[in-house]
Order: C-alpha cells, then structure tokens, then sequence
C-alpha cells in the first residue's frame, strides 16, 4: 500500500495503462491530501466526504497533532473502493443519520492501523489493525476510532441479499486478522484498491461478480456459524421465501397463508423456520418498514404523505405506523422526512463542491430490489 493514497489515485497515462485502455476508460476517482489543504479545508472536505456514512465529531481529541485526513476513492461500477488515513475521532450514525442519508448500502472496512470501540446496534463492537468489520447503513452504530488507515468497499444491499438471508445480520460483524477468512478477504480487500487505478470498465463487471460471489460466501459461512451456535438453521429454502417476501412487500395479499400455499408449506413450518429472527409476521412487518424509512428518504418518496407511505406498505392507521416506526428506528416518521429533507439542502449546497462526490456516486450505484 502507497504511503500517499493520492498518488495511488493519479490516473496513469494511456501509455502506462497498456495499448487497449485509454485514461477516459478508467474507472472515476475522487480525493484528496491533507498536506495539500490547509486545516480548516481539509476538515470540511472530510466531513462532506464522509456524511452519507457517518457523522463525525471529537477529531484529533486528546491527540498532540492537529486533525488530518487523507482519502482516495474509486467507483467499481455498483461498487465504491477507497483508502483513508485521518486522525482519531468519534464516528455517530443515528437513525436522523440513516434518514438523512438516504442510502441503503453494506460497507466492510479492513483497519491497516488503527482501530475502534463501539456499538453496532445494540451489540458491542471491537476492531484492530488487521481486522474486517461490516456495518449495515440501515442501523445505527457509534464507535470510537484512535488514528487509522483503512480500506472500505461500499456494496449496494441487494448485491448481498440475493446470496445472504439475514443481511442486516451483518451489522457489527468482525472477522478477526488472526483467522483464515479474515486474512483471505483482508487481501482481496487490498489488492482490489490497488489495482482499481488501472482497472478499465471493461475489467470491472467480472472483478464484481466475482468480488461478490467470495465476499457472499465468506460472510455467510461466518454467520451461519455464528447461527449454528443460537440454533438457527439457514437453508435454501429460507433464501427462497425470504426473496418471496421482499418482491411481494407491496402485495396486499402477502402473508403466512399466502406464503404456506406459495411453498407448499404447513404454517408451522414457516413459523419454525422463522422463529429465530422473531417470527415471520415480525419478519415481514420489519422489512415493510425499513422500504418505509427508505420511501420517506428516497427522492422519489418524499412528495407522498407519511399516511401514503403507510398505506403503500400496509403499515396500518397512521398512528399505528407512528408508533412502529418510532419503535423500529427511535424517532417519528415525520422526523425522518424532516431528516432527509435537510439532506437533500445540504447536498444542494454542496452540489459544485468535489466533496460530494461519494454522496451522489453512493445514490447512483443501487441496483434495482430482488424481484420475485
């Protein structure tokens, strides 16, 4: 890995990058360096850069050198790669974050040097050099990270779905330096940002595929361990039902009757199979309303009424839908809109601004829901 991630960013010239690919064919890049900032600069571009993420405060705290940040990153097609350096700070993603956002992403980071403490969710989280952890943008987390340098991959969440059943049991994951795993994808991490500078958008799809397909497997091996321990049993058939229950959340007429009659299942099976993740009723309600959070967020959602979103979901009365959602995401639906308006101005105002760059690429790159 290149001490100065902006020089690893520089786009080679047609020549260095062979015959058959011209610079207009590489992938796109966005960065930029401490040294060529001044501080207040530096600061403001790394707080624009990173907010579709996280929201970042306490920089540099209790350190004897003022704050930097260094950051270089490139869009691989659906998926975001990038290197960054920066000082210690607090990293908050809370649910007026998610809303905010708007985006609905997996993100893996492989800590260089450096690491975090914190709370993914509900559940504690530890990161050191060497380790992968994976965070879910749909929940909240805070941690707390010394001075670092990491490599993180943006994955749109149905890149994930269709191979994983529980997605969103991702959240918090850490696969350790000292396993096999854990190695394996920390080098496949690695070598994918070092070759992207010269990567050509012809090269890119199979990079993806197959990115996606050893990810899918590693993650899911480890959670399926993870599962073996609390009982749960994943199968394909899960996967199947699972992928049923998100094309048709839209269907009215979705439900345990439905779905036993779908799969020629008995309703206790269906329950038995879903009891581990709080029964498939509970499943179903709780997919129902995260489309909900991501309606009143998304662009193409905001001109309905919360009681249209509610009903487009079959979320019950508009009280009913209040109480739920505050529940699920701890604030009121009509916060999360108040949320996600406030950063469609922020991202007006920065529109021009090279920072928001991964903002808008993180918008662009979702690829369509997993159809039935």
């Amino acid at each position: 890995m290149t001490d100065d991630p902006t020089t690893t960013g520089e786009r080679p010239t047609a020549e260095a990058a062979g015959d058959a690919a011209s610079v207009s064919s590489l992938l796109p890049t966005f960065g930029f360096a401490a040294a060529r900032m001044g501080p207040d600069e530096n600061i403001a571009a790394w707080q624009e850069a990173v907010a579709t993420l996280f929201d970042v405060d306490e920089l540099a705290r209790g350190e004897p050198a003022p704050f930097s940040a260094d950051l270089c990153s490139y869009a691989m097609g659906p998926l975001l790669i990038g290197f960054s350096r920066a000082s210690g700070q607090r990293f908050l993603r809370t649910a007026a974050t998610v809303a905010r956002s708007g985006v609905d992403h997996i993100i893996l980071q492989l800590y260089l040097k450096g690491g975090f403490d914190g709370v993914a969710g509900a559940m504690p989280v530890r990161v050191r050099a060497g380790d992968i952890c994976a965070f879910d943008l749909a929940q909240t987390l805070e941690t707390r990270a010394t001075a670092f340098e990491n490599v993180t991959l943006v994955v749109p969440r149905p890149m994930f779905a269709a191979h994983i059943v529980q997605v969103d049991a991702l959240h918090g994951l850490v696969l350790p330096a000292s396993s096999a795993v854990g190695r394996l994808l920390a080098g496949h991490l690695t070598a994918l940002f070092e070759f992207a500078p010269r990567m050509t958008f012809e090269e890119y799809p199979s990079v993806v595929e197959g990115t996606i397909s050893l990810l899918s497997a590693c993650l899911r091996g480890q959670l399926e361990r993870g599962d073996a321990d609390r009982g749960v049993t994943a199968n394909a058939s899960l996967m199947r039902i699972r992928q049923h229950i998100e094309a048709k959340l839209g269907d009215e007429q979705l439900s345990v009757a439905s779905l036993a009659v779908h799969f020629g299942l008995s309703r206790a099976s269906l329950y038995r199979l879903f009891a581990p993740v709080g029964g498939i009723a509970e499943y179903i309600r709780s997919r129902r309303l995260h489309r909900a959070l991501f309606d009143l967020a998304g662009s193409d959602g905001r001109n309905l009424r919360i009681s249209e979103v509610a009903r487009r979901w079959h979320l019950g009365t508009d009280a009913h839908f209040t109480r739920s959602f505050k529940t699920a995401y701890g604030i009121t639906p009509r916060a999360a809109r108040a949320a996600a308006l406030l950063g469609t101005r922020i991202d007006r105002t920065a529109a021009d601004a090279d920072s928001a760059t991964i903002s808008r690429w993180m918008r662009e790159i979702a690829p369509p829901r997993i159809a039935d």
